[in-house]
């Protein structure tokens, strides 16, 4: 098989070889404002396609925003018009404000702990992916940065606060039980359950945003901490391993430790989880249910 060339390569070639310099030209009064990229839903704005991803949806896309001031119907027909010739691959275009809005449920960056909280951690993921080619406004970019600038300290806590008290109650408690007693559906569940949480607090742990389930495996191995905890989760995944539960309950225990949010000498994750939310500022935060997180 040829060598497969990645969507978010092609796309920023064809911005820069072909799309570019047809809008800059043809386009004058708009181009300044543009923002072009690859940036949202599917696995080549995170990097992830390969030559099994060109079975569906594998057109080299490209995008381009426009800020609310510059965006109408009319606009959009304009560089669709312009580009028209163009037969590589997709150029959609859109506001700024809609694709944030798709994404986050506002028309602003958040504001609030509870705005921050009402966004699914996948949706901030896709939302800060991928690469932004030109921003000529920089409106895209401002929005962007402030994403991945990632929660607030407080926001961020409560969070972790849930993941490891999920890991505790559902991985460490309950699955080992479960196989002990032969209920090996409410095992599967505590096992996956366990799963997701620790996958969860690991990224929480580096700072950056779990993506799409489906992803979030691969995403693991290229974080910079506690990417060693992949090879627990692949045994998990396919073996009955209460040894990989630990394992991985203490990787994420050391680290909580090493980022000052523990001092509890316990191997148990569950009383971690307070010492966690003690460490939340916010009083009001800090008293939110944790198993609405």
């Amino acid at each position: 098989m040829s060598e497969y060339l990645q969507g978010l390569d092609r796309a920023r070639l064809w911005w820069m070889l072909s799309i570019e310099p047809i809008v800059k030209q043809e386009l004058p009064d708009l181009y300044p404002y543009m923002t072009a990229g690859l940036v949202g839903d599917g696995s080549d704005c995170f990097g992830f396609d390969d030559e099994i991803s060109m079975d569906h949806d594998n057109d080299t896309r490209v995008k381009i925003w426009l800020p609310v001031g510059a965006y109408s119907d009319i606009a959009a027909g304009r560089i669709q018009a312009a580009t028209s010739h163009l037969s590589e691959g997709r150029i959609t275009t859109e506001s700024v404000t809609d694709f944030y809005r798709r994404y986050t449920g506002l028309e602003w960056t958040p504001r609030s702990s509870s705005e921050w909280l009402a966004i699914p951690e996948t949706n901030l993921a896709a939302a800060t992916n991928g690469d932004v080619f030109y921003d000529g406004g920089g409106r895209f970019t401002s929005i962007r940065n402030t994403l991945k600038d990632f929660y607030p300290k407080d926001v961020r806590l409560k969070l972790l606060e849930g993941r490891i008290l999920t890991m505790g109650q559902a991985g460490q408690y309950n699955y080992p039980r479960c196989l002990e007693r032969g209920e090996t559906i409410g095992a599967a569940l505590a096992k996956a359950r366990f799963m997701e949480a620790a996958i969860s607090a690991v990224f929480l742990l580096n700072y950056r945003y779990t993506p799409f389930y489906k992803w979030a495996g691969r995403a693991l191995k290229d974080l910079p901490l506690l990417s060693q905890v992949a090879d627990d989760l692949e045994i998990l995944s396919t073996e009955t391993s209460v040894y990989a539960v630990e394992s991985i309950c203490q990787a994420v225990l050391t680290e909580l430790r090493s980022q000052e949010l523990t001092d509890l000498s316990t191997d148990f994750l569950v009383p971690h989880s307070a010492a966690i939310r003690e460490r939340i500022s916010d009083s009001e935060l800090r008293e939110v249910n944790p198993w609405k997180q």
